[in-house]
């Protein structure tokens, strides 16, 4: 069976069997709303060349921007992201796989083994003519000139198949027009094929290699590339699942980039970009979960609180280099401010020794409590700092995240590289949580629900939300269930609110989950990067089931105090808009309304108008929360928020400064 991890327990005496699947997003919701971002702020879809870039050329995919930069690639196929790379080079890589540049599955994918050329990533003009630096010069072949990736098939994603490829190719001709006394032909681009490489799972892949990511160096010696509209170009070959099995037919032959690099005076044994960096992004605080209602952490903060860390790094030189660490939480709207400060080791080469392994680098501890009050909710900013100690080295990395407490619990991050479903009508799924300030009010569930291609002919797909109690570690009486139906949001960090009609009161450890009525896949939205495997239970033969992938679904209770459903409940002192990060360092800025999470809405509620100091307009949209600050320069502004729901106006200053 195509493109599903499939999974078969057969039990002896019961003569049947059950299946949990995975399947691949039909939808990305992380390329969806950064479209959407991109043309609230009149970004054009598809950037047109300019000016011919100079050598060297390098990315190494770490700004997590989404699209592909426009300083050095020239259409948005692939998706730059930090979710689908395992092990990356440092954190991010651009993803190649079956999506298009506006978050959706290919219009000509063909179904079943027949394979189709999904993304390009294709570079600007590059100037393979001269060189500029540190004098103007002709570049020719002599100058050893290559060009260096690495890549890496699956990741989190779907094993590419061994019909599928990435390929790389050179252009040897742009387009142009043909004209003749009597005509004109249009010339298509002209393209030479340089690499490729066959599908495989990343299993296969690290036994054939030893490595997570392979780099790959091209030395390029033909003439016919030494000019000043020279261009490369990765694309890759998808097949999908068969026409029979439309429910199931989702994203799938993901491959990864990282470190693409092309310059002169390179050799094969050129393998070598010295740096300093993160590999993955900032953990959570907590031991068990992303996020969790703030009322229940206060009620017991050490057993919630983690006891240390896991972080990431490595030092990409071929020498020894002594390096500083620290981490620092600072309360957003409060006072709180502590740092952990990891001192100084010498860290030894990626190469030779491997991810550093420097207890207070690698494991930090938390040696002090996020701190407890009555608030509903509460939000603190995590920052981490690697930096080397060698006076005027450029080596350096930082990493950021927030932790939220909000008013549901969370094992996910918000974005699915997956969707989970179990085949079989009147097949159960049931997600596990603990309750520490018990009983408490089981208010309505947040459920993120993936689109698969036509599974149901527009029909509505029922399933019964449902809670159970615990019993000895599974899920035992059912305490509610109520009949509802699929709905889908096609943005990131959509969820979608199911109101219990009648609150339920929760003890102790308690399950919610789903009861299918159909054979249909609900496809809800699987974070594979985050992993509460332990926590996920299925039942389609009668008996509940540990789940057998690596993972969160996307499943999130809401507990406490009454809700206005969709919108979790947020500080009800606060009296003005919350926006961080202020000062801005990066592309885009968070905002949370005064008394909610508008996060979890479905609609563009916000109407977002920044001016300068002076009164100038200089952006106006419609927002979620998140917008798109990439087209402003350093400086403070005031930025002024209409809410549609309420109808309240509100302004606050922002600083910008990168």
């Amino acid at each position: 069976m195509r493109k599903l991890y499939l999974l078969l327990l057969v039990f002896v005496g019961l003569g049947a069997y059950s299946q949990e699947v995975l399947t691949g997003l039909q939808i990305n919701p992380s390329v969806r709303a950064r479209l959407q971002t991109a043309a609230e702020s009149g970004l054009q879809p598809y950037m047109a060349d300019t000016l011919p870039v100079n050598l060297p050329f390098f990315d190494d995919f770490s700004a997590n921007s989404v699209f592909p930069s426009p300083l050095r690639w020239i259409d948005r196929y692939a998706f730059e992201n930090n979710d689908y790379p395992i092990y990356p080079v440092n954190l991010g890589a651009m993803t190649l796989d079956a999506i298009n540049d506006s978050g959706r599955i290919y219009p000509n994918a063909v179904p079943g083994p027949q394979t189709f050329i999904a993304d390009h990533l294709t570079s600007r003009y590059i100037r393979l003519d001269s060189l500029f630096s540190p004098i103007a010069r002709a570049l020719h072949p002599s100058d050893s000139v290559y060009l260096s990736f690495y890549y890496q098939p699956q990741g989190r994603g779907l094993e590419p198949e061994t019909s599928d490829s990435l390929v790389l190719r050179f252009l040897i001709d742009p387009a142009h027009d043909s004209i003749t006394p009597t005509d004109t032909t249009a010339i298509p681009d002209r393209w030479r094929e340089i690499w490729s490489t066959k599908g495989m799972s990343l299993d296969t892949f690290y036994l054939h290699y030893n490595t997570y990511f392979r780099q790959i160096l091209i030395p390029i010696t033909d003439t016919v590339f030494f000019k000043k509209n020279f261009r490369f170009q990765f694309y890759n070959y998808v097949s999908m699942a068969s026409i029979q099995q439309p429910a199931w037919q989702s994203n799938c032959d993901q491959w990864n980039l990282d470190n693409v690099y092309l310059n002169a005076g390179r050799s094969q044994k050129d393998t070598i970009i010295r740096e300093m960096r993160f590999i993955q992004r900032a953990p959570s605080l907590l031991k068990n979960y992303e996020s969790m209602p703030y009322s229940q952490y206060c009620d017991n903060p050490t057993e919630e609180i983690a006891d240390s860390l896991y972080i990431l790094m490595s030092n990409r030189d071929t020498i020894t280099r002594k390096a500083a660490y620290k981490y620092t939480v600072t309360g957003i709207s409060s006072a709180f401010n502590k740092t952990y400060d990891g001192g100084q080791d010498s860290i030894r080469s990626f190469y030779k020794y491997g991810y550093v392994t420097y207890i207070p680098f690698a494991h930090p501890p938390l040696p002090f409590l996020i701190p407890i009050s009555g608030a509903d909710s509460a939000l603190f900013s995590v920052r981490h700092v690697l930096k080397d100690l060698t006076p005027g080295s450029p080596f350096a990395d930082t990493i950021q995240r927030y932790q939220r407490f909000y008013n549901y619990f969370a094992y996910d991050d918000g974005t699915p590289e997956a969707g989970y479903g179990i085949k079989g009508a009147d097949a159960k799924m049931a997600c596990r949580f603990k309750l520490n300030k018990s009983p408490d009010t089981l208010r309505g569930v947040y459920i993120y629900f993936n689109r698969t291609l036509e599974s149901t002919n527009g029909e509505t797909v029922y399933f019964y939300l449902t809670v159970w109690n615990d019993n000895n570690g599974t899920p035992g009486d059912t305490i509610y269930s109520r009949l509802v139906s699929v709905a889908y949001s096609d943005s990131l960090n959509q969820f979608v609110g199911y109101r219990l009609q009648v609150p339920v009161q929760v003890t102790g450890t308690f399950y919610v989950g789903t009861i299918q009525t159909t054979s249909d896949n609900l496809n809800i939205g699987y974070d594979r990067y985050n992993n509460s495997q332990s926590n996920l239970f299925f039942n389609a033969i009668g008996t509940w089931l540990s789940s057998a992938y690596t993972g969160s679904v996307m499943v999130r209770p809401i507990v406490g105090k009454p809700i206005n459903l969709g919108i979790a409940a947020l500080n009800k002192g606060s009296e003005k808009p919350l926006i961080y990060p202020n000062p801005c360092t990066g592309e885009s800025i968070q905002i949370d309304m005064p008394g909610a999470v508008i996060s979890h809405g479905n609609s563009n509620r916000l109407t977002v108008t920044v001016y300068s100091l002076v009164g100038k307009e200089m952006l106006q949209a419609r927002t979620s929360g998140t917008l798109d600050v990439s087209g402003l320069p350093d400086g403070m502004y005031i930025v002024g928020i209409l809410d549609s729901r309420t109808q309240q106006y509100f302004s606050s200053k922002l600083i910008i400064n990168r």
